[in-house]
């Protein structure tokens, strides 16, 4: 399954705008400016959800096993059961809704179009010591910075590591401790525009293709890829 492209039996009509695994499952959620929220089981490479929207799907996040929620650009947040096929609209805002997650962090990082990572903790003892910022791409030779947009972090569940998706096509794997790259994935053929673990921490989906940041790129249908984590690197536990 490493570096395998999922195949969801049709294309995806537009730029996917995030993927995330399920909590405690290989089902992987992918909303997209198709207005399609979908939910692909890895384990038995089907499609389980398509699930129609009226606008633009630009998040989406799990509630748990059962239900998943959407952000979508007529300004409604869904909520998905699985187990009825319903939706509903659970909340509504007067202009598009860009973000919605479900979960709750002890801290958090954030990329820029500057090419930079922030790592920062609510908890005040962390933050001295394991808060940071540093540039994912060092300047070159000349000196002149080489600034990339990053469009995705996602942490590793079980290890002090993340990896980093951008504008290039480049998912990086760094440690949070040294803050050194330990792994650099082969370049996709467009942006990566989302990427997540699954629960494990043993599988990592990354999706790549358009996402109308920059006029110099090529309308290409999205591929979203799976990466056997085990055959890459061995990041250290948390102990």
């Amino acid at each position: 399954m490493d570096g395998a492209r999922v195949q969801l039996g049709e294309p995806i009509g537009d730029a996917v705008s995030r993927i995330r695994f399920a909590p405690g499952s290989n089902n992987l959620l992918i909303s997209s400016w198709d207005s399609v929220l979908r939910v692909f089981d890895v384990d038995g490479c089907v499609l389980r959800v398509r699930a129609p929207s009226d606008g633009a799907l630009l998040d989406c996040c799990f509630e748990d096993e059962k239900a998943a929620l959407s952000a979508s650009s007529d300004g409604c947040i869904r909520r998905y059961d699985f187990c009825s096929e319903t939706q509903t609209i659970v909340g509504n805002h007067d202009d598009s809704v860009t973000f919605i997650d479900h979960s709750k962090e002890t801290g958090y990082a954030s990329g820029s179009v500057d090419g930079c990572v922030a790592l920062e903790y609510f908890d005040p003892s962390k933050s001295h010591e394991m808060g940071c910022v540093f540039r994912c791409h060092p300047k070159s030779k000349s000196g002149r910075c080489h600034l990339v947009t990053v469009n995705d972090i996602g942490f590793h569940p079980c290890s002090d590591t993340f990896v980093t998706g951008d504008n290039e096509g480049y998912a990086i794997i760094w440690d949070i401790q040294s803050k050194k790259r330990l792994y650099e994935l082969p370049r996709y053929p467009c942006s990566v525009a989302s990427l997540s673990y699954n629960h494990s921490g043993q599988l990592l989906a990354v999706s790549s293709g358009c996402i109308y940041q920059e006029a110099r790129e090529v309308e290409e249908a999205p591929q979203i890829f799976i990466h056997a984590m085990e055959n890459i690197a061995k990041p250290s536990r948390l102990s």
